[in-house]
């Protein structure tokens, strides 16, 4: 694949001919528009990737090293995220300040300047910038992502046949880098969707009751300077009420984000519920899916199940059910979830109060989330006995199903 030079070091001066022309280097051009920056990779996942495949074009081209290094937006070149061979090849300085060429005066590479500099290993096509790099382009439709450098431990020339299968492995690892770029940024926009996720909880609950319990003092404070036994029993005994009751939405809180949705999706996270429902809880949970096709992004589908969860929380703490059904089924251009349990009714569930009379706030925390989705949540006695509550909501989210 590649043909050794032996000529001596002073004969090759036509690498003239196929040295990078500063035009191509994009910091002699100026910077180049790209997209996000391919530094923003996560390079320790990078390397277990591109290593195997690293391998592979040093026993192809006949190369004693390869090293992968990312590019900038601005075309700067970044230090190796992945490496094989040579051990030189690991290193963050570019290989033409420390290859042999580079401690001889008289060589190609110093005269011309090549060693040293960075510029020299980012090209827009499959380059031979000395007798012992060459240099292969990364690329993502047209941009530039990185910069793959081969080592040749003695002089040598790419065989003509040999740039076209290199420009190919060239964008083989162009779209690798992309997709690891990609993966990146959606971790980075899932964890900020959970850090909103969860200070919207917090805000929901505990932020309502701490306002509650602030005003409480305060009247407790005037009812205490004025000697008024009667109106600061009762006040103190709000704020211990909801003091009580936000500790117990803080212990919710807790399991309700440890208590993740199963990555299999709705239906899954519903079914596994189920069958561990009654060891954890001694009430029996049967469900019924209607809808076999049923699928929702994820971001619907975590709403959905978070509402079936805080409905099922209040079976378990006030309805003093034996069993519970839960069933999906298709209603109204949407879908309905309806949660029914045997308990003792509608006292458990007091509709359209913002909080219970133990000062919880799922009901309204429920219903908001029915809002998000673009549905609506209902109380209702069960057809027999206990109660049901319905959720529901449309095929579309609300954005998206308005004309």
């Amino acid at each position: 694949m590649l043909q050794h030079d032996k000529r001596p070091r002073a004969a090759a001066a036509d690498f003239r001919s196929v040295a990078v022309p500063a035009a191509r280097h994009p910091t002699a051009a100026g910077p180049r528009a790209v997209g996000p920056s391919a530094h923003d990779c996560p390079r320790a996942d990078l390397a277990d990737v591109l290593e195997p495949m690293l391998e592979a074009v040093v026993r192809l081209a006949g190369a004693s090293a390869a090293a992968v290094r990312l590019v900038g937006a601005d075309g700067t070149v970044g230090a190796p995220v992945a490496a094989v061979g040579d051990p030189r090849a690991s290193r963050a300085s570019p290989w033409c300040a420390i290859c042999d060429e580079a401690v001889d005066q008289d060589s190609e590479c110093v005269v011309r300047r090549v060693c040293g500099t960075p510029e020299s290993l980012v090209s827009s096509a499959v380059t031979q910038v000395c007798r012992h790099i060459a240099v292969v382009p990364l690329e993502h439709r047209g941009q530039p992502v990185g910069s793959l450098a081969l080592l040749f431990a003695a002089p040598c020339r790419l065989a003509p046949d040999t740039t076209p299968l290199l420009q190919a492995v060239g964008d083989l690892l162009g779209v690798t880098l992309e997709n690891a770029r990609l993966t990146s940024e959606n971790l980075r926009m899932t964890l900020m969707h959970e850090r909103q996720m969860m200070a919207n909880e917090v805000h929901d609950s505990l932020a309502q009751a701490l306002t509650y319990m602030r005003m409480r003092m305060s009247l407790l404070s005037d009812a205490i300077r004025q000697r008024d036994e009667l109106r600061a029993f009762k006040y103190w005994s709000d704020v211990d009420d909801s003091l009580t009751n936000a500790h117990r939405r803080l212990r919710d809180l807790i399991t309700y984000f440890r208590s993740r949705m199963d990555p299999q999706g709705l239906i899954h996270a519903l079914s596994e519920t189920a069958e561990h429902f009654f060891d954890r809880t001694g009430v029996e949970l049967a469900f019924e899916n209607r809808v076999p096709d049923f699928c929702l992004p994820a971001d619907r589908e975590i709403e959905i199940f978070h509402i079936v969860q805080e409905a099922l929380a209040n079976v378990c703490r006030h309805a003093h059910a034996r069993r519970v059904e839960v069933s999906l089924d298709r209603a109204g251009g949407g879908y309905a979830i309806a949660i029914v349990d045997d308990g003792v009714g509608m006292g458990a569930y007091p509709d359209g109060a913002e909080r219970d009379d133990s000062g919880h706030y799922g009901m309204a925390i429920m219903r908001e989330r029915a809002s998000r989705l673009g549905g609506s949540l209902t109380v209702a006695p069960a057809p027999s006995a206990g109660t049901g509550i319905r959720l529901w909501f449309p095929e579309q989210p609300p954005d998206e199903s308005r004309p």
